[in-house]
């Protein structure tokens, strides 16, 4: 599905760049390796010359700027972020040397409370288009990406297309698969897939539907089949090497995948996820970026592994958040998960009803609550009828989601 905006300004002639055939000169803002000098150069190519770093729409409160046009930025956030710490052999990557080293295209996930992205830029102004041009985005995974976990499948696929489309971005989502309930509802989710399984179709795919933008989730299903971190690691690389070949000019972001409700596969999820970051880095590509979508977890999730749609919700706000900073795009588009303190919530519930053991999926409003201790937790108002001198009476209180492992 092509989503419109209103025509470039016709006095900035730019395309996005993502091809040969589709690619203009452009002015790119550089630096010097070790020096904060600054200046434009101009390229037929899709990159400045070796040894020079693209200034884009950096992740950094210490350092902003944006390229000299409208040609798509390049995300580059520079970060010091905890490993957590794993003994994985002497062919693994060094982890520790590449967390204090820069590390491109980490895109951190919004604060819980206030939902601001750490070193973001207010009022980003619209990535321009030329005439005609759609960005294909493939939505690459598991079932998550499928949109397991909420009625329609429409995964985090609908709301990030609300993002988009409201920030002036003409899209269009490529794949095999076809879910959801909007007009746009194509997709590369798989379930039950792990990385090399789509890694054993995924060249295919690349070739049949030639995305601009690749938006991979992928691992799950690893950590649910008890692999370690290490081997996921490797694997994942495998799969960015295939992506990479086939598609050589694509923007490609890899998430940190959301966390499971089982504390042994979270821990490993969690392991995982902060290697990725040096994976990334080690690889030295300037169209490749991490998204954290590991916020992800908890009552977040419909059932042990999938999100409910406002996890979905979340998940889309985090892939828009990477996405305004590359191209670049308003960084506020549509309403910001991360700072409702009310929603519905459809949770999965294991109930005995006649002795027997079934499964019901309970849908609530869930409101964010301060409590005494000065936290705040999503509680939901429940009423009981109890009996009370022999009168009814209807009893309202506030309570936890219970026990998450029950499902």
């Amino acid at each position: 599905m092509v989503r419109g905006r209103p025509p470039a300004p016709q006095n900035r002639a730019v395309t996005w760049g993502l091809g040969n055939a589709r690619r203009s000169k452009a002015r790119w803002a550089v630096t010097e390796p070790g020096h904060g000098r600054r200046e434009a150069v101009s390229s037929d190519t899709a990159r400045p010359a070796p040894g020079r770093n693209v200034v884009g729409p950096i992740r950094s409160a210490a350092v902003m700027a944006r390229p000299a046009t409208g040609w798509p930025g390049v995300a580059r956030r520079v970060t010091v972020r905890p490993v957590v710490a794993a003994v994985l052999g002497a062919a693994m990557l060094d982890c520790s040397a590449a967390v204090a080293a820069p590390v491109p295209g980490l895109v951190a996930a919004p604060d819980a409370r206030s939902g601001a992205v750490p070193g973001a830029a207010a009022g980003a102004a619209p990535g321009d288009q030329a005439p005609g041009e759609t960005l294909r985005i493939m939505p690459l995974g598991d079932s998550i990406t499928r949109g397991t976990g909420t009625p329609g499948l429409g995964s985090y696929r609908d709301d990030l297309a609300m993002h988009l489309s409201g920030a002036g971005l003409r899209m269009d989502f490529v794949g095999s698969q076809r879910n959801g309930m909007s007009a746009d509802r194509d997709h590369e989710g798989h379930g039950g897939a792990a990385i090399e399984e789509l890694g054993e179709k995924v060249d295919g795919w690349l070739d049949e539907y030639e995305p601009d933008v690749i938006l991979l989730h992928a691992g799950t299903n690893n950590v649910t089949r008890g692999e370690d971190a290490a081997t996921i690691l490797a694997k994942l690389d495998v799969l960015l090497d295939q992506v990479r070949a086939a598609r050589p000019e694509a923007y490609v972001f890899v998430a940190q995948i959301i966390l499971s409700r089982v504390p042994e596969e979270a821990e490993t999820a969690q392991v995982y996820n902060a290697l990725i970051p040096a994976l990334v880095a080690r690889r030295q590509d300037s169209r490749m970026f991490v998204v954290d979508q590991s916020s992800v977890t908890g009552i977040d999730l419909h059932d042990l592994r999938h999100p409910d749609q406002f996890g979905y919700e979340k998940m889309a706000w985090n892939w828009y958040q990477a996405l305004a900073r590359t191209f670049p795009l308003p960084i506020e588009s549509g309403p910001n998960p991360y700072l409702m303190t009310e929603t519905r919530r459809c949770l999965a519930q294991k109930v005995v009803v006649d002795g027997e053991v079934k499964h019901r999926t309970e849908c609530r409003t869930w409101v964010l609550r301060d409590q005494p201790d000065g936290s705040r937790q999503w509680q939901t108002l429940r009423r009981r009828v109890v009996t009370v001198d022999g009168e009814p009476r209807v009893v309202e209180y506030w309570t936890g989601p219970g026990d998450l492992l029950n499902v």
